[in-house]
Order: C-alpha cells, then structure tokens, then sequence
C-alpha cells in the first residue's frame, strides 16, 4: 500500500512542469474533457475484463486486486504528468522560435517593435518549465533570464554594449531551449509509478539518459516483471499494453 504523504508528494512535487493554477484544466475544451472522461471510464472497464480474466486463469485474488490497481492508478497519474509535459513542450518549442525570430529581426525591424517582442518572449518563458526539459532551479538559465530581464527594457536605445550583452543572452537561451527541445522524454508510466512509491528529489540529480535507464529498471523490477507474468498467464498482456499505449499517445 502506498502511503498517502507518498502519494501527495508525487502529485505536488514530481516532475509537474510549472503550469499556472488550473492552467491546464482551463484551457482544456469539453470535448477533451469528454474525451478523458471516456477513456477514464474505457479504462476502469478493461481493468476489470482483465480481472476476471486473471482470476478465471488461476491468479491469487490479493495479488491481482494490487498488480491491477497499481496499473490503473499509475496510469491514471502517468496521463497527467503527460498532459503536463505536452503543455511545458509546446510552450518551450514556441519560445525557441520567437527568441530565433528575435535574434534574425536584430539590426532588421525598428527597435521599439523588438522590444514588444521581448517582452511577450519574456512572458512566455514562465511556462516553458518541466523538469524534463528545462529545470526552474538551473541557476545558468535563470542568470541569463535575469539578465536579458534587465537589459531588454534599454534595448535600442544607443546603448551599443548593453545591446551586444542582451544579445548574447538571448543566444545562451536560444541555445539552452535548443538542446531541451531534443530531450528524450521519459517512459511516464515508469515515472509515475516511482513517484507513487519513492520520493522523486532522487531523481532531479541525474542525466536525462541516466533517468530514463533508472526509471526503466526500477519499473521493470518492482512492477513490470511481476505483472506481466501473471497477465501473460491470462493472456491478456497485448491488451494492456495496448490500452496504456492508446492512453498515453491520445
């Protein structure tokens, strides 16, 4: 039984991307809150066909009741973690673009038209964090953010220095959110389900790579391995990895 700190821990801390309070759920319309209704409800229902088919194959009770448990509940948390992720990923694509524009446009467009332009890039920085991307605790990226902070309100203004520092900047970022774009994003049933379990701060230390591998093993060895063993037994494996494929990917 996972306990409920744990579980708490995992919603408010793990791996959430920086989304505004209920920024997600606004911008969903009802036909995506139907849609995620249904598949809610699609999901509770294969769940239970893959009770009663591991039961009818010989499974013990107990454990079929925590492997199928643990399944939907993880890929319940696993959807939302994704959902996030998709958001910080678009958000972070399209910063990418704006600041490219941006560093074509200088010298090309009146400088009080650049600024404008900054100060939306700005803005739309805050929702680019997810800490499979870009991390709101790297101390580089938020030196450079300070800084073309600082700077982007005097840019053209003759201050030739300032501008080639603000520039500059904005290269650093460019560069960073250029590298984030090309990220692996993680198996997000693996990362759920050690956010259920473990306290995931363990993890914000490692390489992306180096995450993915570990969260994979730990998977494969606390879950994985065991629930296939008994779906296979069933024969009912295809159709459950095949649901979690289709609730992660849309």
């Amino acid at each position: 039984m996972v306990s409920v700190q744990v579980r708490e821990t995992a919603k408010k801390n793990l791996w959430n991307g920086m989304p505004e309070k209920g920024e997600a759920q606004e911008a969903m319309n009802l036909e995506e809150k139907n849609a995620r209704r249904q598949k809610k409800k699609e999901l509770k229902h294969q769940v239970r066909q893959a009770k009663k088919a591991m039961l009818c194959a010989g499974c013990e009770k107990g454990s079929t009741r925590k492997l199928l448990g643990e399944y939907e509940e993880t890929l319940l948390q696993a959807e939302e973690m994704f959902v996030r992720y998709q958001t910080a990923a678009r958000n972070l694509r399209q910063s990418k673009e704006a600041a490219v524009r941006l560093l074509d446009s200088v010298g090309e467009r009146p400088a009080d038209q650049l600024r404008q332009e900054l100060d939306a890039l700005i803005t739309g920085m805050d929702r680019i964090y997810h800490d499979c991307t870009v991390r709101q605790d790297d101390m580089d990226f938020q030196s450079s953010m300070a800084c073309l902070k600082k700077l982007a309100p005097d840019f053209g203004r003759g201050n030739a220095s300032m501008d080639l520092m603000l520039r500059s900047e904005l290269e650093n970022i460019t560069a960073v959110l250029e590298d984030a774009e090309g990220y692996q994003a993680p198996d997000f049933f693996a990362l759920a389900y050690y956010g259920l379990h473990e306290d995931g701060e363990a993890l914000k230390g490692m390489e992306h790579r180096q995450r993915n591998l570990f969260l994979e093993g730990y998977l494969r060895e606390h879950f994985a391995e065991p629930f296939k063993r008994e779906t296979d037994r069933a024969g009912v494996t295809e159709k459950l990895e095949e649901l979690m494929q289709s609730y992660l990917n849309g």
